[in-house]
C-alpha cells in the first residue's frame, strides 16, 4: 500500500532509521550565502541547521538584527533602573521534535558537559512540572478543580469546530463560531489564557492551534504537559545557539533594520535579488543577492516595537508599530506578490492585538507568602512554583501570572523572587 503525505517532499518511514543518518552535503552549498532577518529562536535554529545538517560554512551565514542583542522575544535580562525584564517566551512541550533534535547536540549554558536537551529533560524529570492552582477568583482563592469541566454537548461542539473546513472559517471571529456557553466555560479560560486568544481573534487561527496542540487537552487544567528551563529562556536556549553559531564563524550584525527584500518575479519562479537595510544612523546596509543565496524571514512578531515602562512610568502603547520593523518589511514584500500573504490581517488593529507584560521583583517575603498560599509551594525551594500561569478570573483584563524556578536569572540575589 502506498502512503501519501500532504507534501511530496515528506517521506513516511519506519522508526528512527533516517533520523540517525547524517545528511549528505548538498551539491553547490559552497556557492551559497545565507542571510537571516532577526535572531529569534526560529532564525537561530535555522542557522544552526544550515551549519550542522546542510554543512554550510558558518562564515557564509549572516544575521541581521534590529536590536542590540539576539534572542527576539526570548530576551530575559536585567535592565538598569528597570529590573528584570522578559518581554515574551515560548511554552515548551515534549513534541518539539526538531528543536529537541538540535538541542540534543548543543552544550548547555549551565553545564557544558550536558546538552541543552539533557539539562531540560532531567530538570523536568527530577522536578515534574504541574500546577496546583490554575485559576483563582475572589482575590486569590482557588477556583479550578483541575478538570476541563466540559459537558458532552460542549465537547461535541469542539469536535464539530475542528472539522469545519478552513475556507469556511476565513474572516470569522471565534465569537462568531463558538457558543456563548463554550466561551464562558472553564475550558475556554484555560485555553484562551494559555495561548493568548481573545474572543474577537481569528476562528481559523484557533482551529489551527487546536490541530497543533490537541494532544495536550488532558494537560490543560494542570499544565503537566509543559517543560520549563532551569533559567530564563535567553540563558538556557538562546545563548547555546548563539555560542555555537559564533564558534562556527557566523556573522551577527546588530542595529540593522531590514525594510524590504526585493524580488525578481516571473511566471515560473521568484528569487530575492536585494535586501534593503539600514543601520541606526540610516546608513545604507543593503545587500545584493545572487540566485544561489538564501534569505530567511520570520513574518510578524509578538514583541515588535515593545514599549518599556518602570515603577513610575507606564509602558507606552506604540500604535504605529504596524508601520515599522518586521510589519513594514512584510508589507513591502507582500506588495510584490499576492503569494507573500496578507500582513494586514495580523497588524492592522493594534488595539485588538496588543498585550502587556510586566516582571515584578519581590525583595522580601510579603508577596511570596501569598504565592505560597495559592500554589502550596514555597518560591524559595528552587523547584517548580506555579507550574505555569495562574489566571485571576476576577481580573478585569484576565491577568495571568507565573513564578518559574528560582533563581530565574544569573546574578539574581537569593532573597529575590521574580514574578
Amino acid at each position: 500500500m502506498e502512503l501519501k503525505t500532504h507534501d511530496d517532499r515528506l517521506k513516511l518511514t519506519n522508526g528512527r532509521l533516517h533520523s540517525l543518518v547524517d545528511a549528505r552535503k548538498p551539491e553547490g552549498i559552497e556557492d551559497k550565502k545565507a542571510y537571516l532577518v532577526g535572531t529569534g529562536i526560529a532564525s537561530l535554529a535555522a542557522g544552526c541547521f544550515l551549519i550542522r545538517d546542510a554543512q554550510m560554512d558558518g562564515n557564509d551565514i549572516t544575521f541581521l538584527e534590529k536590536l542590540d542583542v539576539p534572542g527576539g522575544s526570548l530576551d530575559g535580562q536585567f535592565l538598569q533602573n528597570k529590573g528584570y525584564v522578559a518581554r515574551g517566551g515560548r511554552e515548551m512541550e515534549n513534541h518539539f521534535e526538531v528543536l529537541w533534535n538540535l538541542f540534543s547536540t548543543l552544550p548547555s549554558t549551565e553545564d557544558p558537559d550536558q546538552t541543552v536537551l539533557e539539562r531540560l529533560y532531567y530538570q523536568n524529570y527530577d522536578d515534574p512540572n504541574y500546577s496546583n492552582c490554575r485559576i483563582t477568583h475572589n482575590r486569590g482563592e482557588r477556583y479550578d478543580n483541575g478538570k476541563l469541566n466540559l459537558s458532552p454537548e460542549l465537547a461535541k461542539e469542539l469536535i464539530d469546530f475542528v472539522l469545519i473546513p478552513d475556507e469556511k472559517l476565513e474572516n470569522k471571529a471565534i465569537e462568531d463560531v463558538l457558543s456563548d456557553k463554550l466561551l464562558n466555560s472553564d475550558f475556554w479560560t484555560y485555553w484562551r489564557t494559555m495561548f493568548a486568544f481573545q474572543n474577537w481573534n481569528s476562528a481559523l487561527e484557533m482551529k489551527l492551534y487546536m490541530n497543533r496542540f490537541i494532544h495536550h487537552l488532558d494537560g490543560l487544567p494542570d499544565l503537566s504537559m509543559l517543560m520549563f528551563s532551569e533559567h530564563d529562556q535567553y540563558t538556557s536556549f538562546v545563548k547555546p545557539m548563539v555560542k555555537y553559531l559564533k564558534d562556527q564563524g557566523a556573522n551577527f550584525k546588530y542595529g540593522v533594520t531590514v525594510d524590504n527584500v526585493e524580488f525578481s518575479i516571473s511566471d515560473d519562479k521568484k528569487f530575492a535579488k536585494k535586501i534593503v537595510a539600514r543601520d541606526k544612523d540610516n546608513n545604507d546596509m543593503s545587500i545584493d543577492l545572487s540566485e544561489d543565496d538564501l534569505v530567511f524571514v520570520t513574518n510578524g512578531s509578538m514583541t515588535e516595537d515593545s514599549g518599556y515602562g518602570d515603577d513610575n512610568t507606564p509602558a507606552p502603547f506604540k500604535k504605529e508599530a504596524k508601520d515599522e520593523g518586521i510589519w513594514n518589511l512584510w508589507k513591502n514584500i507582500a506588495e510584490q506578490s499576492d503569494d507573500f500573504g496578507n500582513p494586514e490581517k495580523f497588524c492592522s488593529q493594534p488595539e485588538k492585538s496588543n498585550w502587556e507584560s510586566c516582571t515584578v521583583t519581590c525583595h522580601n517575603e510579603q508577596v511570596p507568602e501569598y504565592i505560597e498560599e495559592i500554589t502550596g509551594r514555597s518560591p524559595y525551594n528552587g523547584g517548580t512554583v506555579t507550574g505555569g500561569i495562574v489566571t485571576a478570573r476576577d481580573s478585569s483584563w484576565l491577568m495571568s501570572w507565573t513564578v518559574n524556578r528560582q533563581p530565574q536569572y544569573y546574578g539574581q540575589p537569593e532573597d529575590d523572587i521574580v514574578v
